[in-house]
């Protein structure tokens, strides 16, 4: 799902649902590749920008890792985000 690059040079990698538990699931996350090559974890979008989703850098490190490896992607390609 690769776009063409924002004006500002953010590319969308993917979107994906991330289901935390069995009874809990959060839909239309998106990885983003920064300009610096960093990769970003976004929650759903919602209505005026507000954030959706709080996570710690380990998690937000261990979610980027498995959405890059369910898209096919090398986790080397990841620098910290």
């Amino acid at each position: 799902m690769r776009q063409a690059p924002s004006p500002k040079g953010f590319v969308t990698l993917g979107k994906f649902h991330l289901q935390v538990t069995d009874d809990v699931t959060i839909f239309d996350c998106s990885l983003v590749k920064a300009p610096d090559g960093n990769i970003l974890l976004y929650g759903p979008s919602q209505i005026g920008g507000a954030a959706t989703l709080s996570v710690s850098r380990d998690a937000r490190l261990a979610i980027i890792d498995m959405a890059l490896s369910a898209l096919g992607m090398e986790l080397h390609e990841r620098r910290a985000a």
